[in-house]
């Protein structure tokens, strides 16, 4: 293939499309980072606080404060308590009396986690998706309500493990 030919290809190349890949696939890295199946349920488990930054309170009882928009140059923060967080956010941005009142409710409403005993990510207990399906827990042992799974799937994939190691 002659120089002009490689040329020609490259000039007709959408480079938008490989930029909204790779920041696509840098999002599914971070989900995977903070152990959550998918960026969707990464989002939809956490509190957005405006211009892309989230705030996720993870089941170890962490939080992990996050930015999609940056989040290749800055590493995600994790603050042992909502109260860490709180007086970092008021220092680092200024924030008054009525913004430190918002991030308090905020916070307040933000979903504490947990994770599932079977695939490891994290999931909403109370997710709104659990509730229509009439899903308030899911336990390996239901008895002691212990090993609770994030899905009928998960449950059904410890039981058919358990069936074929038995």
């Amino acid at each position: 293939m002659a120089s002009e030919d490689w040329e020609d290809a490259l000039d007709k190349f959408d480079w938008n499309d490989v930029l909204e890949e790779v920041d696509g696939e840098l999002l599914e890295h971070l989900a995977s980072e903070l152990s959550f199946r998918t960026y969707q349920a990464l989002k939809e488990s956490s509190c957005p606080l405006g211009d892309g930054y989230h705030l996720t309170h993870l089941a170890d009882g962490r939080w992990a404060f996050w930015n999609e928009q940056n989040y290749v140059k800055e590493d995600v923060r994790f603050f042992e308590t909502a109260q860490h967080f709180l007086h970092v956010a008021v220092e680092e941005f200024k924030l008054e009396q009525p913004q430190v009142q918002d991030l308090l409710e905020r916070l307040e409403k933000t979903p504490h986690l947990k994770l599932c005993a079977v695939c490891g990510h994290h999931f909403n207990p109370d997710d709104s998706a659990r509730r229509e399906l009439g899903i308030e827990g899911i336990f390996l042992d239901e008895e002691n309500r212990e090993g609770e799974c994030c899905s009928p799937q998960c449950a059904v994939e410890a039981v058919v493990h358990d069936m074929k190691e038995g």
